[in-house]
């Protein structure tokens, strides 16, 4: 869908296996994550395609 204006789309992603939400933004046409403080997205290949966002300041 044409955006019209991409370099001010941000989408909140919230994956069912995520402790919390991630920022996700048009950057040169494509949508990539944004790092956030005191999250870390870790590889988990059998639950979802990028992995699981989790909350680093938790235990």
């Amino acid at each position: 869908m044409p955006w019209p204006d991409p370099a001010s789309l941000q989408v909140l992603v919230h994956d069912e296996d995520d402790d919390c939400f991630g920022l996700w933004m048009l950057y040169d046409g494509e949508l990539k994550e944004v790092e956030l403080p005191r999250t870390a997205r870790r590889p988990a290949p059998e639950s979802s395609v990028n992995g699981t966002l989790s909350r680093t300041d938790r235990s």
